[in-house]
Order: C-alpha cells, then sequence, then structure tokens
C-alpha cells in the first residue's frame, strides 16, 4: 500500500512504485492475514522474472479500481509492471505507464497503488496466535497484477486484491475436484443462468432472483423426464404399428395391380405409393384400363395383350335360319362352343374380381368342363 505520488503529484523518475510495504494485514471478512515478508518479495520476484524470461512477456497488468476482475465493467491499462524488485522497504515495481493511466496519475485522480494475488498463489502459515482455527497466515509468492486505486487496504481474496471492490464483485467457492472457482468463471456462470432466464446484461440481483423463482424444482424436472421417456415410447409403439399397416396396405396395392405391374417395377412401385399412395394408385388405374381396353392382362407382367383380330370375310358363310342364330360348330357341346363359353366367362371374372386373365381364364374353364 502506498502513495503513487507525493502530496504534489509528482511522478518518481526512475518509474519505481512501492506495490507493498512489509507487514501483516488482515482480511476480516476471508478470515486469514497476508504476510507480506522478506521471503514473500523474493518469492514474487523470482517467479515475476521467470515469467518474463518468456518470448513476447508483456508485463503485469495494472488496471483501474481493479475492474479487470469484474466481467461486467469495461478495463483498460492504466499501465504495466515491467520489472520487480525485493527492497527492504517491501514490494516495487517498474512501471511503464499507458496515456489514459499516467493523465489519470499526473492529474491526482488516483493516488494509490493496490497487489493482487490468487489465493492459489499462497503458502498456508496456519492459523495466527491465539486465534485457533478461524484465522490463517498466508503468504503470496506470486504477484498476479496491480490497481490505481483511491481506496488501498490489503484484504482481498480470489483473487487477493486490495479494494474493497473487489470483495464485492469477485465472487469465490470450490468446483467439484476441490480447486478454488474464480470472479472470471462465476462470472460466466451468471451470464449463462441470465440467458437462460432471458434476463438483460444489466439485469438487477433482485430482477434475477425474481426470475428464479418460477424455474421449476428438481422433483418437477424429474416428472417431467419421466413425462417425456413415456410419450418418446408411445410415440415409438404408434411408428412402428404405421410402418407395418402402410407396408401391408402397399402389399394389398401390388396384389390388385398384379396384372399391370412387372415383378422389376415391384419395389419401385412400393416406394411410390409409401410417398404419394393417392398419385400412385391414379396412375396404375390408367395403366389397368389401357391393358383391359388392349384386350387383357397376361401372366400378371404387365404385358398387355395385342392379340389382333383374325377377319375371315372371305370364308364367311351366311347363318342358316331356325338354329337361332349360332351355327352347328359353336353349339355349346362343341369345342369351338366350349372355348368361347370359357373365355366369356373369363372376362366375367377379370371385371368381377379384378383378377389377371390367365387366373380367371384356368377357373373359368374348370367351371365349363367341370374338370
Amino acid at each position: 500500500m502506498n502513495l503513487i505520488l507525493n502530496r504534489d503529484f509528482k511522478m518518481p523518475d526512475d518509474g519505481w512504485y512501492q506495490l507493498a510495504p512489509l507487514g501483516e494485514f488482515p482480511h476480516t471478512a476471508a478470515g486469514v492475514v497476508q504476510v507480506i515478508d522478506a521471503e514473500a518479495c523474493a518469492a514474487m520476484v523470482a517467479r515475476f522474472k521467470a515469467d518474463a524470461a518468456v518470448e513476447n512477456f508483456a508485463g503485469l497488468l495494472v488496471d483501474f479500481d481493479h475492474f479487470s476482475l469484474d466481467e461486467r465493467t469495461r478495463s483498460e491499462a492504466a499501465g504495466w509492471i515491467a520489472d520487480l524488485a525485493d527492497r527492504d522497504t517491501g514490494l516495487w515495481g517498474k512501471i511503464r505507464w499507458s496515456d489514459v493511466g499516467e493523465a489519470a496519475v499526473k492529474g491526482g485522480r488516483y493516488r494509490f497503488l493496490s497487489p493482487v494475488w490468487a489465493r492459489s498463489d499462497c503458502v498456508d502459515l496456519g492459523p495466527s496466535a491465539g486465534s485457533g482455527q478461524a484465522t490463517r497466515r498466508v503468504r503470496p509468492v506470486r504477484l498476479l497484477n496491480a490497481a490505481v486505486t483511491n481506496d488501498p487496504n490489503l484484504k482481498g481474496l480470489v483473487p487477493l486484491a486490495n479494494s474493497d471492490l473487489v470483495d464485492s464483485c469477485a465472487s469465490y467457492g470450490r468446483s467439484h475436484n476441490g480447486s478454488q472457482i474464480g470472479g472470471r468463471a462465476m462470472k460466466r456462470v451468471i451470464e449463462q443462468l441470465m440467458n437462460h432466464l432471458g434476463l438483460a446484461g444489466d439485469a438487477t440481483e433482485d430482477a434475477i432472483l425474481e426470475k428464479m423463482q418460477g424455474l421449476p424444482g428438481l422433483t418437477a424436472v424429474a416428472d417431467l423426464q419421466n413425462s417425456l421417456r413415456d410419450l418418446q415410447g408411445k410415440h415409438d409403439a404408434l411408428a412402428t404399428d404405421l410402418k407395418k399397416v402402410e407396408g401391408e396396405l402397399v402389399n394389398r396395392h401390388l396384389t390388385d395391380f398384379e396384372g399391370v405391374i412387372s415383378d422389376g417395377a415391384k419395389a419401385f412401385w412400393s416406394e411410390q405409393l409409401l410417398r404419394n399412395r393417392e398419385g400412385a394408385l391414379v396412375a396404375l388405374g390408367d395403366m389397368k384400363k389401357g391393358a383391359e381396353a388392349r384386350g387383357s392382362v397376361e401372366d400378371g407382367r404387365g404385358d398387355a395383350g395385342t392379340r389382333k383380330p383374325l377377319h375371315n370375310r372371305a370364308t364367311a358363310r351366311p347363318v342358316p335360319t331356325g338354329q337361332g342364330g349360332a351355327s352347328p360348330s359353336a353349339s355349346s357341346g362343341s369345342p369351338d362352343g366350349r372355348a368361347v363359353k370359357i373365355r366369356n366367362r373369363a372376362h366375367e371374372l377379370v371385371k368381377a374380381e379384378r383378377i389377371p386373365f390367365s387366373v380367371a381364364f384356368r377357373r373359368a374353364e374348370k367351371e365349363v368342363t367341370g374338370q
């Protein structure tokens, strides 16, 4: 905890500023005492040197009022710590100020520096003397960053920051494996919750709590999940039954149009009947009418009979009178008469039962001949 400037707002010529004095600084809310001793300063300097040896090391951030610890607030660099030193009076840092940082400091708007370290970067020294287990002593061994502020006091925890602002904005807790969860992680959780609740980013705590009252409890969620599983099971059963019925219906249509659908075309027409049953039935009906108009349907292969009439005009004879308009050769007892009768009966069966002509012909033949 150190003044950036003297009372005349004059900055040091060498650019070095005290970040933390030696001593022990209680953090009442967190139940710890922060120990800033020679060992702590030496450890922080050593860690900084190791980090600075990495290529493209930018330095440690110096922000305004620890705003970088709260993702809801706008944060910009006041400066960057380019070097760190362990001195008899505590921890010192060499700061390169940004344009806005230099202006704020020179103008006297900010007069103090406040260091920041994470709880995970502190060594637990055990309970304070006479305090039992209530107050622990911790020694920081790594500097996380720093801030310019007008309210400095060494009392921040997770991260340990010397500003009252951090205690109110940086929530902390424990993850499932016991590790510390910092303010940034909790902020992401809160943002996801607000998105889920349909709240704006600037919603107040009261608005969030009020919205959460409408959320279903664990029992209600479990009941909804069970209901959803039951409905899914019923849906799957109905889908299976529907598929079975559709298959049976397609097979029936294939049988109805056996005379015009060839074996090789059954797969095609099965798909058409599933996609557009009405349209497919119209097309098949037209095909069947065309086949019947051309004569007959043979063998169920879709090849319409193309029988040409045999005109025997040259050998035609007049029908003798007194025989009922039929020649002796066409009598029901003659072979020609039976053939005519079988043919006529077969056509009747085709029209009445919609069966292939070959099937109807065999049935008619049995009816007429009795065989």
